[in-house]
This record gives structure tokens, C-alpha cells and sequence, in this order.
């Protein structure tokens, strides 16, 4: 084998493994801060989980990251996260429990602490 084939062999048996935390950033994609994961723990990944989640969206954190960019099943004309426009985040939308969205607000029930609601929003700000 060629040592670049090696190399990929042994890149994808880590990940294979479990161990995705050696693959370099830009083969995992954006990251997601663990404060932002943190909310999405313990607000949403009981009901956003497992192989047939709401609306198709996982927030489990080693799906989190495929939020970036990705239409929203609801409004699909809008991104979850938008990285060019952060404020037309759908993801943001929701949390925020602003009118324009289709669908029930998130979580259901009690609202995010404002503090949870900036922790979010700074992360897609920092996106851009």
C-alpha cells in the first residue's frame, strides 16, 4: 500500500473506534462548544435523538455539528444555523419563541434561560 493509503486506513480505523477525537478539525467539521452542547443536553436530546428523531433533527453532540447550513424540515427556504446570516437562524427562531416560526416553539413548555439563548447565539455569531 501506498503511505497515503495508510495513513487514511489509519485515520478511518481511529474513527472506526471511537476515537473521532484524534481526527484534525476539518475532517469532523465545525465544532460545537460544550456550553452549547451543554443546553442541548439537558433541554432537547430527550426528545432529539435516537434513529427517527423530530423533524429529522438530532441534537445528540456527535450530530450537532451537521445543524451548520442545513435547511430546516419546517421552513426549509431557512437554515437550523445559518452561518451567512446568523440572526435568520431557524435554530434561533425557536428557542427564542419568536412568531414567524412554524410548529411549536423549543423547548416545549418552560422557555431557555437567557443565558442559554446567548450561549447559542454566540456560537453561530462566531460562525460566520
Amino acid at each position: 500500500m501506498k503511505k497515503k493509503t495508510l495513513v487514511l486506513v489509519a485515520v478511518l480505523g481511529l474513527a472506526g473506534a471511537g476515537a473521532a477525537s484524534f481526527l484534525p478539525q476539518s475532517l469532523k467539521g465545525p465544532a460545537v462548544p460544550e456550553n452549547v452542547l451543554s443546553v442541548f443536553k439537558r433541554h432537547c436530546v430527550r426528545c432529539h435523538t435516537g434513529p427517527n428523531p423530530p423533524k429529522g433533527l438530532s441534537l445528540i453532540p456527535a450530530k450537532a455539528a451537521a445543524l451548520i447550513d442545513a435547511p430546516s424540515a419546517e421552513v426549509p427556504s431557512l437554515k437550523l444555523v445559518d452561518t451567512t446570516a446568523p440572526e435568520t437562524s431557524y435554530l434561533l427562531k425557536k428557542v427564542r419563541r419568536e412568531k414567524d416560526i412554524a410548529g411549536k416553539p423549543m423547548p416545549p413548555g418552560k422557555a431557555l434561560a437567557a443565558e442559554e439563548i446567548q450561549a447559542i447565539e454566540a456560537w453561530i455569531a462566531g460562525l460566520k
